[in-house]
């Protein structure tokens, strides 16, 4: 059983270094958005694998469970910073909704990639 933790576990640090890797050339390649697809569900299938063991079936697993822990905090702030870096885009292309303040007035927003202050 050991044998298959360790192996499970070892797995799923392979696939979050693809993932991590994907996430980075994915937002300059949309080809490769199908394969993240694939290794994001592939994680989901050794995870759910992994679900089915107890909590003391991975002690002396603590080095693995680290990294695993490290490597996903990676890639969601690798996440979390493309879907902002798109975000930021369309704002810039596209008109935002104008806002008003309490005096009726419309205030203008900075944040845009094209009307940034010089």
């Amino acid at each position: 059983m050991n044998k298959r933790i360790n192996r499970l576990l070892d797995e799923l640090i392979k696939k979050l270094e693809e993932e991590k890797e994907l996430i980075i050339t994915t937002i300059k390649d949309t080809e490769q958005v199908e394969r993240l697809n694939s290794v994001i569900e592939d994680k989901r299938k050794i995870l759910s694998e992994l679900a089915k063991y107890n909590v003391e079936d991975f002690k002396g697993f603590e080095e693995q469970l680290n990294q695993i822990k490290s490597l996903s905090q990676i890639n969601l702030t690798l996440a979390v910073g493309n879907a902002q870096f798109i975000e930021d885009i369309f704002s810039s292309i596209f008109d935002e909704p104008q806002k008003y303040d309490q005096k009726g007035t419309v205030k203008q927003s900075q944040k845009g990639f094209f009307n940034k202050k010089i």
